[in-house]
């Protein structure tokens, strides 16, 4: 079962995190309490496994859900000092490198940016990011939520999962 999270253009002029919020808010006091008592396995996948696929992950994780996060691009794609510059990692890199790496390159930059705070709550719910292409060993998930509809498109292409 698949589910396709985008949002509409009339809400594209609200603030990106606060949209997100009101996406887990929601998903956690409507659909969440009734599924949180089903045996059911989560997946949410963004493209780097950064920020709204490990946002997800933390709050369904707090609530006892069975959830795993992933992304589907080639790299981890993090904002650098420029849009030309971003910081790239391979998936498995420990967030707790990137948070080293990032906190000696320019620790107030990011720490404006949000990008050591998002990484801190990373380190948190698991090592490493992780890429949806490579998970297969993790086995078969009941419902995968997506943030993108790029990335939805590439989960159902290349699921490891498809029978």
């Amino acid at each position: 079962m698949y589910f396709k999270s985008h949002y509409s253009a009339a809400t594209s002029g609200v603030h990106k995190n606060f949209r997100e919020g009101l996406l887990f808010r929601d998903l956690h006091r409507g659909i969440g309490k009734i599924i949180s008592t089903m045996k059911l396995r989560y997946a949410m996948v963004c493209s780097s496994n950064q920020n709204r696929s490990m946002e997800a992950h933390s709050l369904l994780k707090r609530e006892g859900f069975d959830v795993s996060s992933y992304g589907t691009g080639q790299h981890v794609k993090l904002p650098g000092p420029s849009l030309r510059e971003p910081n790239v990692y391979d998936f498995g890199t420990p967030y707790k490198h990137m948070f080293d790496d990032l906190r000696r390159k320019d620790p107030e930059l990011y720490k404006r940016n949000g990008i050591l705070p998002m990484l801190k709550r990373n380190i948190s719910v698991k090592s490493a990011p992780q890429r949806w292409q490579e998970n297969a060993a993790d086995g078969s998930f009941d419902v995968v939520f997506t943030f993108e509809e790029k990335v939805f498109d590439m989960v159902l292409e290349g699921s490891p999962n498809e029978e």
